[in-house]
């Protein structure tokens, strides 16, 4: 009896959705409807800018109807609204025809700022009801959105199990079938009964609905009071202790924190306020401390941020550092000293977020300004004339080199390269750079005295590789056998040969490199390689390409020829050493 009412409970519950969010499940049924179309086109036809311009559709209706239940709007303005607001969506599909999502990072910045806004008011609207508060909203969600998955999952690992048993029984299903109905359950199904999850937002009439809802469940209590809770403070104190360790160098010179920061910021804040929950002493004395611990570690990366900024040049991706920076010494101010004020810190996040999308200020429109005033800065004394730059090679520092390719790079990246007055017509970035300007477009990534700049370990790396913009013809006259391996953290290695006692050895040992041919137990013929381990750290700051003369080595003896061709050669001092070789070896 108790399956029976449950079910028929989710059966009322699922109805329901439909009567209350109508227009939402009809931008849901557009959103699998163009998914099945592309499974059965199969990637012929791309609708992605119809799925996400659906997708923020249904998320604006959506936040519409609970706006309007809280503030018991009449049915004609809140129907007005909904059908004004389907404009927004359209408006946005016509905004990725002209910045798609697989080639304009704008494009994607812009979708993923614009659902995580809209998530985000979605959590924080059920706080505008009296009897709840913004923890009380997230454990509303929490408890929705992972019922939903879980009930999706489990249904679709049924379905994908009936598949599988008629494939191998009765007839071959192809691939479709499991995405068609992946498409359908997970586009449909789990949000549907996500929204069949969350209360009417009408604390006179469902009072008791809205008290059942909040209600933690105690898988959630456990989970943040005992693993949550304790993981956020370890970590805490593991980000301390490293400031504390680099405060007088590395830390202000390393970005090692940045990518850590944004998701640092929303769980620990997202738990903070789920602790006020629950009535343990370990969450309790969490509420109370951790707020100063991200304090203080927002406070230290922000600053950090910003000296590089300042450095470096600003991009999207310290644009969001900086700004989630901001928001989590403000947020946690507000928590720490005018706790009855913290509503506003949802509000603050959903602002920062939107100035991060808007035109000029955003953080694609501002990065791009300001690399390109800084570009403008740099070439400036050396503008020619007729108003373009000729060759940088001799008059730039290496400095100004690395921060002139990663800029350039940058702008190539966001596709404004046009807002360079100074460049050759018809300029094009991959072809065009070097015999423009002197050193490779490349030359910011093997510089490493600037470890934040570089994506190398340390300034002890080395790199070098056979040229590749020529194909490599081998003559095969008089070479009896060719072998090709590669190494990794070079050991002694033994290959055996086709010629029977013959094999060749690979020996490295100290500073010492060698590629012998051993005939028997006896060494017949050895080529050393040890001035590979010697590379000196500044090829970095130049181009790593050698060519076929500079990365082969011959030894030959009465007997034997062995000769050995490079083609990359990577070492970090006391780290790792790496390659790849060829060898060619002559039976006289």
């Amino acid at each position: 009896m108790a399956i029976k009412k449950w079910f028929m409970d989710r059966k009322t519950q699922w109805f329901a959705s439909f009567s209350r969010f109508p227009l939402a499940i009809l931008a849901l049924v557009m959103i699998v409807s163009y998914t099945l179309m592309m499974v059965n086109l199969e990637g012929n036809l791309d609708y992605t800018p119809q799925l996400i311009s659906a997708g923020l559709g249904a998320m604006i209706l959506v936040s519409i109807q609970l706006f309007s239940e809280i503030k018991k709007v009449k049915k004609r303005t809140m129907w007005g609204a909904k059908l004004f607001s389907l404009s927004l969506p359209i408006l946005y599909y016509f905004y990725l025809q002209q910045a798609p999502m697989d080639f304009n990072q704008a494009g994607q910045i812009r979708t993923i700022v614009s659902y995580f806004i809209l998530s985000v008011l979605l959590i924080l609207l059920p706080s505008l009801v009296n009897r709840l508060s913004f923890s009380d909203a997230l454990i509303i969600f929490i408890k929705a959105f992972f019922s939903s998955i879980l009930v999706s999952f489990i249904l679709y690992v049924g379905i994908s199990a009936i598949f599988g048993a008629f494939t191998t029984l009765i007839y071959d299903l192809d691939y479709r079938w499991f995405t068609s109905s992946a498409a359908i359950v997970f586009q449909f199904i789990a949000p549907v009964y996500f929204l069949s999850q969350l209360p009417l937002l009408d604390d006179q009439q469902h009072g008791t609905s809205l008290d059942t809802a909040k209600s933690m469940p105690s898988l959630l209590n456990i989970l943040i009071a005992y693993v949550i809770t304790p993981v956020l403070l370890v970590f805490s104190l593991i980000l301390i202790v490293y400031i504390l360790i680099n405060l007088s160098g590395d830390f202000w010179q390393d970005n090692l924190l940045e990518p850590m920061l944004i998701s640092y910021t929303i769980i620990g804040i997202i738990t903070v306020f789920l602790s006020e929950n629950i009535n343990k002493s370990i969450s309790r004395l969490f509420s109370r401390f951790f707020p100063y611990l991200l304090l203080v570690i927002a406070i230290f990366q922000t600053l950090s941020s910003g000296l590089k900024t300042a450095d470096q040049g600003l991009t999207h991706n310290r644009y969001f550092v900086l700004m989630f920076g901001v928001f989590s010494i403000v947020s946690m101010l507000i928590y720490i000293f005018i706790s009855s004020k913290k509503v506003v810190i949802p509000f603050l996040l959903i602002g920062l977020s939107i100035l991060s999308i808007l035109p000029i200020v955003g953080a694609v429109p501002a990065s791009i300004k300001y690399q390109t005033v800084k570009l403008d800065a740099l070439v400036e004394p050396y503008i020619e004339d007729t108003g373009k730059v000729s060759s940088l090679k001799d008059v730039l520092t290496t400095k100004e080199k690395t921060r002139f390719s990663y800029s350039m790079d940058y702008l190539n990246q966001q596709e404004t390269l046009d807002q360079l007055e100074w460049l050759p017509k018809h300029f094009d970035y991959s072809s065009d750079f070097e015999e423009a300007f002197g050193f490779s477009s490349d030359y910011y990534l093997y510089h490493s005295e600037n470890q934040n700049i570089s994506h190398l370990p340390e300034s002890t790396y080395a790199y070098i590789e056979l040229d590749s913009s020529k194909p490599l013809v081998l003559s095969t006259d008089s070479v009896d056998e060719v072998v090709t391996f590669s190494t990794h953290q070079i050991i002694d290695k033994t290959i055996a040969l086709n010629r029977e006692s013959l094999k060749v050895k690979i020996s490295n040992v100290g500073e010492d490199f060698f590629v012998k041919l051993i005939e028997g137990e006896e060494t017949s013929l050895e080529v050393d390689l040890s001035e590979l381990l010697n590379i000196p750290s500044e090829t970095n700051q130049t181009d790593p390409t050698r060519s076929l003369e500079e990365m082969k080595w011959t030894e030959e003896t009465d007997n034997f020829r062995l000769t050995v061709i490079v083609k990359s050669f990577e070492r970090q001092e006391k780290t790792f050493t790496n390659g790849e070789f060829i060898l060619l070896i002559d039976y006289k």
